[in-house]
């Protein structure tokens, strides 16, 4: 990875571009309507939710006008943390026909995706000085 003048990598920044864009590209499809909170997923001390939209092949209604006010609340409420970049798209949940967005971060009790970057150095560190062993193993034979 090549070094930018902040100390920070290229890559790493490049990255964090994408991944903020990607934030508020889900932020602009909550407030239009096009993607809405369509699940929760639990997990020890943190929650993240479950965004879906008739592109993703499964659109969430309320069931009384009532219910479906507080969705909108509710996505309203999250495109906002995607827009001040409390909470990002951590992933994506594929199933047979649909797949759906996932949203997470500190408010909702998990790490933002910058505290995975030194972890993820780490491991692919690891990972390289593992392999190259492994394969200095097999030219020798």
């Amino acid at each position: 990875m090549r070094q930018g003048r902040s100390g920070e990598t290229e890559d790493v920044g490049f990255l964090s571009a994408v991944y903020r864009g990607l934030g508020i590209a889900a932020a602009v499809l909550l407030l239009t309507g096009q993607l809405s909170i369509a699940g929760v997923f639990l997990s020890p001390g943190a929650f993240s939710l479950s965004l879906s939209g008739p592109f993703t092949g499964y659109a969430v209604e309320g069931v009384t006008p009532s219910a479906n006010a507080v969705l909108d609340g509710l996505d309203v409420i999250v495109a906002l943390l995607l827009i001040l970049n409390e909470i990002s798209i951590v992933g994506t949940f594929i199933t047979g026909g649909r797949f759906t967005i996932v949203v997470s971060g500190p408010p909702f009790g998990s790490q933002s995706l910058a505290t995975y970057a030194p972890q993820a150095r780490e491991f692919f560190s690891d990972f390289r000085t593992m392999a190259e062993q492994k394969a200095r193993g097999h030219q020798r034979r």
